[in-house]
């Protein structure tokens, strides 16, 4: 207002201009504080305050009304991942025996066969790996190596 006053009676010589300059630009900030300082943000067109546009399902567009439930078998457990690789630290045991046996007709090598399929489909290893898998994939919350165990574990499965 004082500087409108101060316009208004003279014009001002350089000198004052220059000198209220810093407080101009403050009052020039302040009021376009005040411009965009409606109390929302809007993404998609229109105007807050009119209840338009706003962000995708703001207003309550994508509310669910009814209760969610929590699928406790989509999120993996510390207590399954440690059985699995228990399992498959035995199986891949048994794999190294029967690649390094040099005649596949052996004892040995037959009991290692066995005893890996017995391993594999096992009541116990399949609820491990089932526990594990949700829609034929495995569940949330695991690493990429601790998913590519679930399905190398599903493949044994299948192969034996």
């Amino acid at each position: 207002r004082n500087l409108l006053r101060l316009i208004s009676e003279r014009a001002p010589s350089p000198t004052t201009m220059l000198r209220h300059l810093p407080r101009l630009a403050r009052a020039n900030a302040a009021c376009a504080a005040r411009v965009y300082s409606v109390g929302s943000i809007t993404y998609s067109g229109g105007q807050a305050s009119v209840g338009q546009g706003g962000f995708y399902g703001s207003g309550g567009a994508r509310v669910k009304t009814t209760p969610t439930e929590w699928e406790a078998s989509a999120v993996a457990s510390v207590e399954k991942i440690q059985s699995l690789a228990a399992v498959m630290e035995e199986a891949h045991a048994l794999e190294d025996a029967i690649r390094e046996a040099t005649d596949p007709l052996c004892e040995e090598t037959i009991e290692a066969k066995a005893s890996l399929k017995k391993l594999m489909t096992s009541e116990s290893t399949t609820a491990i790996i089932e526990g594990l898998e949700m829609g034929g994939e495995p569940v949330w919350g695991l690493s990429q190596a601790e998913r590519g165990l679930v399905k190398e574990a599903r493949e044994m499965v299948m192969a034996a």
